[in-house]
Order: C-alpha cells, then sequence, then structure tokens
C-alpha cells in the first residue's frame, strides 16, 4: 500500500477514480460542498489530495488543507474515503504521511470531523464529532 500527495496538476489524471469515492464520503454530510467544488478548491491549490494505491488502484482519497489561525496552523481533513467505505485500518497505519505532510507545512494539529465508526478506529480526542490530533 502506498500513499501519494498529488500536485494538481496531476489531479485531473485521476480523478474519475476518485470522484465517485469523495461522493460517497459526502452522502451523509451537510450538503456545503459536493465533489465538483473539492475539485475546484484542489486544482486551485486550496487543497491538497491524498491518494491510496494498492496494486496499482487507488482505493482511499483524503482532501486536506492547511488552515492558518491566530497561533498556528491546521491539518484539516475535509474527506477521508475508502472504495469499500470500510477498511480504514491499512490507511490509518499509513499515516504518517499525512502527519508529515502537516509538519513540513507548518501546522501543529490535525483535526477531522468524522463519522463515528472512524472516530472510533482512530482513536484521536473526540471533540464531538470533530477529532484533534496535535502534531
Amino acid at each position: 500500500m502506498e500513499v501519494h500527495l498529488l500536485h494538481p496538476k496531476d489531479v485531473p489524471s485521476v480523478w474519475e477514480e476518485v470522484q465517485p469515492l469523495i461522493d460517497k464520503a459526502l452522502i451523509k454530510s451537510d450538503e456545503t460542498h459536493n465533489s465538483s467544488d473539492y475539485l475546484d478548491l484542489i486544482l486551485d491549490g486550496v487543497c491538497t489530495l491524498c491518494v491510496g494505491l494498492h496494486n496499482n488502484e487507488i482505493q482511499m482519497s483524503l482532501v486536506l488543507e492547511v488552515v492558518e489561525v491566530p497561533r498556528t496552523k491546521v491539518l484539516e481533513i475535509h474527506i477521508w474515503a475508502t472504495k469499500s467505505g470500510y477498511d480504514f485500518q491499512p490507511w490509518i497505519d499509513q499515516f504518517d504521511c499525512i502527519e508529515k505532510f502537516g509538519r513540513d507545512n507548518g501546522c501543529t494539529l490535525i483535526e477531522a470531523t468524522v463519522r463515528k465508526g472512524l472516530a472510533k478506529k482512530l482513536k484521536w480526542d473526540n471533540n464531538y464529532s470533530l477529532l484533534t490530533k496535535h502534531i
């Protein structure tokens, strides 16, 4: 299994595989964004797309954003989706790549708004449905 952070110019070549994962993750969202909105944010360099490959197929996707707050930077996870909708553990085991990306961008905290099932698996500090992890 491999995790790759993609440059915006590389995103169009994988978007056809990634979009269904993002759409699936958004089914239970508050409908503030759709996958096209995230594509625009990624192509504009506001967000970063991360994909997880297994046997050369995209099995996982993350949409990340580095956000400056008054005293630090936060790496926000907007979308974390797997092809099956489950099977997060192999990707959690690869999460050091995401933490490094956050640290390299000056972040001291990771935040993710997630459903209850993923919150239990991550074992991060659970602040309502907003999970945080200091890096």
